[in-house]
């Protein structure tokens, strides 16, 4: 499977496509699709859905993809990376870490193929915000750089809402605090401070010899096994779609070594064939 690779942090263009040349492909940065107009088939994951006007998709990065053109489609691509959220030229706001909390959620959230907006409002800011940033960055004004990282922040933020609103809605708890705690644990997952029993009692003003407790009460699970479990997911996930190594990931998600991660994800996929290769 060809990976296509971008030096640029951040890239946008609008096309019109009458076929899709292009075969089905990976890349290592985020890709943001707008359907301006057409309609067609979208794969991805060798899944394969229906694609009409105002359709949005976000793609993350290894996520095997491409589109099936049943009539002429306009599309507008929008590609970055962290980099583009780091401080401007003119040492603006710096969205580093805002960033890397978000991209777990912006990779793990979105499984499944198909629009990822549900709201028609928000659906309707998403489109203001990518007409905005594709005029800004094709027109190039003075301050254009810093409009278009307020724009981005804006609109991956409204993305966020959504895919928390679908998780709450596939992980129903019956307790907002709850709820909110289960969020936390996922926006935080690879923080290990944030993710310390004393750190998450005094986020939800509870004690910490209580906080375990309630949170198996509520959910029937231990604290510590989903914190875990959600860990594995994602290195699972990587292992599949991406071409990082296993001593990667592992560092990336806070396990020992590649083996104590490859330790995890058996207890969680038994008999599962994925390779964790360490070079």
């Amino acid at each position: 499977m060809q990976v296509e690779n971008s030096v640029q942090p951040f890239f946008i263009s609008r096309e019109e496509l009458q076929e899709w040349t292009l075969r089905p492909h990976k890349h290592n940065f985020f890709e943001l699709v707008y359907i301006e107009s057409g309609r067609g088939k979208q794969c991805i994951n060798h899944s394969l859905i229906p694609y009409q006007q105002d359709n949005i998709y976000l793609l993350p990065p290894y996520d095997c993809h491409s589109f099936e053109i049943a009539e002429p489609t306009t599309f507008i691509f929008i590609r970055f990376n962290g980099l583009f959220f780091r401080k401007d030229s003119m040492q603006m706001m710096d969205y580093t870490e805002w960033f890397q909390n978000l991209h777990y959620i912006l990779s793990s959230y979105n499984r499944q193929p198909g629009d990822i907006i549900h709201s028609s409002s928000d659906k309707n800011m998403l489109v203001h915000l990518i007409k905005g940033i594709y005029d800004e960055y094709t027109n190039k004004r003075e301050q254009s750089d810093s409009i278009i990282r307020g724009h981005m922040f804006a609109l991956l933020n409204i993305l966020r809402r959504n895919f928390e609103q679908t998780f709450r809605n596939d992980h129903p708890v019956g307790d907002k605090q709850v709820s909110d705690m289960l969020q936390y644990i996922q926006f935080n997952l690879f923080n290990n401070d944030k993710l310390r029993v004393e750190s998450i009692a005094s986020e939800f003003h509870l004690s910490t010899t209580y906080v375990s407790e309630y949170f198996k009460k509520k959910t029937g699970e231990s604290l510590k096994e989903y914190i875990l479990k959600s860990r594995v997911n994602v290195a699972q996930s990587r292992l599949e779609n991406s071409d990082q190594s296993a001593k990667e990931i592992a560092y990336e998600l806070g396990f020992t070594d590649a083996s104590h991660m490859s330790k995890a994800i058996r207890k969680y996929y038994p008999g599962d064939g994925c390779s964790t290769q360490t070079t």
